[in-house]
């Protein structure tokens, strides 16, 4: 079954066809954001809990309280989707599968993950329930799509990376397509960073992102500095109707850890947009940069073009420019008004913050406060609008209901409510008056049931038939408030009765733990050698169980020699697999994979496959569902004490050799040094170096189109503490091939490390 928007596009359908159907996707990171989102016209929202979601630094919310928030959103239509999409050890499979069951007995209408173990029991639990495959498994083609369709998603939300090309062929899976409509972009290929937690401890596949790529940052020769890490935001008013065209019909907007005045106006512009029919203006522009904004960016990568991703003046708001100094005071370009937040730069360089001290209109001097010292002719930006935000935190979403109001002298009253497909009615538990003086008459009633007052309701027409009657305000009060929140009920309900009966039975829990993960027996005293060239590859022929080659470039010659030396070519997660299919030809080439979309290439072409880094393999219950590779790589972020205390001991532990923290789509050559594909710089050195003078290098991996690793300055060893055999890989190094040759022996050599290294977190736990 074709999604959405692609059968649409396919069937000669326009876009104002699919405005029923295409959903804007706004971040519920707190109570507040939530409402502001629901007001302000969203179709949906995604939210954590707190654990297991990738923004544990927002507010959040919490299995005992997220029933009444589903109820909440329902009552108005829209869709509630909870994330829970880290990465989960093992002794924390339990709580996580607590947290999927809690989920889908709330009503949520799905769930957003990243563990392929847990997708694939959440794809068992009765539909409708949508299994969203989040983008930290960096789907980018239709074998990625095939993949966790297999394993039980429903929707896919495609890798921030992707090209318009890509997200079609993705559509023609037949899942539902989700993809990035507005907001921060990581620089790191989606699921692929480990910066935050080596450098810190502190994980982004955890939830617990430090940003160390939004920090200031040289080139080491001192040409270039700057924030040079730092992604734009992604905005598309310009591009939302290309997403639509290539099958996306799910438009999800960043930001679970901003205001919820972000949230409102986000959800506002865009659902009016693609969901109501309005073309996008100028002033939607100046709001949604206004609100928050890195120097927005309006395509990302959507037309294959890696040109314009990090903005490396700022990594904070820039807001809109709406004045300059002058006499200390800030000379306006618009209105300004009363605590407006400013912020002043001087040229590109923020200098200070502000405040404005009163309103003003343009073409006038206002006064404002200011953190800094300031000086004429400094540019003056704002960064909060004290009226917009007043204005989308005010934003009331109301239901039309349509009342019957019926009283007759001796019989009680009755009061009938129609609204959302759905008609209830209430009865007065008193009989109803004659009137002995003055009747109430009709207009009195009506006076008294139109006052909705702060509630979901906007009475849009009253049909009131009665007698010679008295009534009093109070009893009629009672009964509009009585209708309203048995309406409410039965809205809720009856959104909640579509979605089936969600009945879990505790001994599931049990069961599933027993079904997923085994132990295993294998053979200890393995080695892996990740080669870079064929004379590393000659040298370690015969000396390890598997070779690896890592050439820089993929080509039908490195090709040949993998297949030569009967080694493993080791795939970049975004390595284009048509072209590499074109060179295999009918060659059985083996495979590292480093994403799901490479391991089903693998399983459908037949070849042999180790389970790379790359899907970042936490616990015996992902290991599992690759049981038809050669071996997998755990998990850098896991400890080696971790690593022993798994059922699964059959895979391989990455002890030596370059640590790479991020994996780059973008071009850093182009970037640092202003030059094209035409006149590459790649042959360059590129070091990055922080404000503690650590250095971070660039390297190539070219498989038609480039793409780059950031590599730690420092590189990973434990010789120096690790003294037992193991199943181990590292990085071609003649002495550190001969130690560990020795230690799977049996024979510790003494051998030490004299470079400088790092442990990475094989011996402390990350956060």
């Amino acid at each position: 079954m074709k999604n959405i928007a692609q059968s649409c596009v396919n069937n000669g359908g326009n876009l104002t066809d699919l405005r029923s159907k295409l959903n804007v996707l706004a971040p519920a990171g707190s109570s507040e954001q939530l409402v502001a989102a629901v007001n302000n016209g969203c179709d949906a929202v995604y939210l954590g809990l707190d654990s297991f979601n990738a923004r544990m630094k927002a507010p959040n919310f919490t299995l005992e309280n997220l029933p009444r928030w589903v109820d909440y959103c329902h009552l108005f239509g829209v869709k509630v989707y909870v994330a829970i999409n880290t990465s989960v050890k093992n002794d924390e499979f339990y709580n996580a599968l607590k947290f999927l069951y809690g989920v889908y007995k709330s009503f949520a209408d799905g769930v957003i993950i990243t563990d392929l173990a847990l997708m694939r029991i959440a794809g068992t639990l009765p539909k409708p329930f949508d299994v969203v495959a989040s983008t930290q498994l960096s789907v980018h083609d239709k074998y990625g799509a095939d993949f966790v369709k297999k394993n039980g998603a429903t929707t896919v939300v495609c890798a921030r990376e992707c090209s318009l090309k890509h997200i079609k062929e993705i559509a023609e899976s037949g899942l539902e397509v989700e993809c990035f409509l507005h907001g921060a972009m990581c620089v790191c290929q989606s699921g692929q960073c480990l910066f935050s937690s080596m450098v810190g401890g502190n994980s982004g596949n955890r939830g617990l992102c430090a940003q160390p790529c939004r920090k200031f940052y040289r080139v080491e020769d001192g040409s270039v500095s700057g924030y040079l890490l730092s992604a734009k935001d992604i905005c598309s008013l310009d591009s939302w109707k290309q997403l639509v065209a290539a099958g996306a019909a799910t438009f999800k907007i960043e930001g679970r850890n901003r205001r919820a005045e972000y949230a409102g106006i986000t959800s506002e512009i865009y659902s009016e947009i693609i969901n109501g029919g309005r073309k996008a203006e100028k002033e939607d522009y100046l709001r949604l940069a206004e609100m928050f904004n890195r120097h927005m960016s309006s395509n990302g990568y959507l037309n294959g073009d890696n040109n314009d991703i990090v903005y490396p003046v700022t990594q904070n708001h820039t807001g809109i420019t709406v004045g300059i100094i002058r006499k200390g005071q800030v000379y306006t370009d618009c209105t300004l008004s009363k605590g407006d937040g400013l912020k002043i730069f001087d040229g590109k360089k923020e200098i200070c913050g502000g405040t404005a001290l009163e309103s003003g209109t343009r073409g006038t001097f206002v006064r404002a406060q200011f953190s800094g010292r300031v000086a004429d002719g400094m540019t003056v930006n704002r960064t909060t609008s004290a009226e917009l935000c007043k204005n989308v935190l005010s934003s009331k979403k109301k239901l039309r209901v349509n009342l019957s109001f019926n009283a007759k002298a001796g019989k009680q009253a009755e009061i009938i409510a129609k609204c959302c497909g759905v008609t209830v009615n209430v009865k007065s538990d008193f009989i109803v008056q004659t009137a002995k003086n003055k009747p109430t008459n009709t207009n009195e009633i009506a006076v008294q049931l139109s006052k909705t007052n702060d509630t979901h309701y906007t009475i849009c027409d009253i049909v009131i038939k009665i007698d010679e009657i008295f009534i009093a305000k109070s009893q009629i009060n009672l009964l509009r408030r009585s209708i309203l929140d048995k309406l409410s009920s039965a809205i809720i309900e009856e959104y909640n009765r579509s979605l089936g009966k969600r009945e879990i039975h505790e001994f599931m829990f049990e069961q599933t733990i027993e079904q997923v993960g085994s132990d295993s027996v294998c053979k200890t005293g393995v080695l892996a050698v990740n080669c870079y060239d064929e004379y590393q590859l000659k040298c370690a022929e015969g000396r390890a169980d598997y070779l690896i080659f890592s050439p820089e470039i993929i080509d039908s010659n490195t090709v040949k020699k993998a297949i030569e030396y009967n080694a493993f070519l080791d795939l970049p997660p975004f390595a284009d697999l048509e072209y590499l299919d074109g060179l295999i030809g009918k060659d059985k080439l083996s495979l590292v994979c480093n994403n799901v979309g490479q391991i089903e290439y693998a399983r459908v072409k037949h070849l042999r496959y180790i389970a790379g880094a790359g899907l970042n393999i936490f616990n015996d219950f992902i290991a599992d569902e690759f049981n038809d590779a050669e071996t997998f790589v755990y998990s850098h972020e896991l400890t080696l004490k971790e690593i022993s205390a798994l059922k699964n001991q059959s895979g391989l532990t990455f002890i030596d050799g370059n640590l790479i923290l991020m994996k780059l789509s973008h071009c850093p050559y182009k970037l640092v040094y202003k030059c094209d594909c035409s006149s590459c710089k790649a042959d360059n050195k590129l070091t990055y170096v922080d404000e503690m003078n650590n250095k971070f290098f660039i390297s190539r991996r070219r498989v038609k189109g480039c793409l780059f690793n950031l590599v730690n300055g420092k590189k990973l060893s434990v010789v120096n503490k690790l003294k037992r055999a193991g199943r181990y890989l590292l990085d071609y190094d003649e002495e550190i091939i001969c130690h560990y040759i020795q230690l799977n022996n049996g024979i510790d050599d003494g051998f030490t490390e004299s470079k400088p290294y790092t442990k990475g977190r094989l011996f402390d736990k990350i956060n």
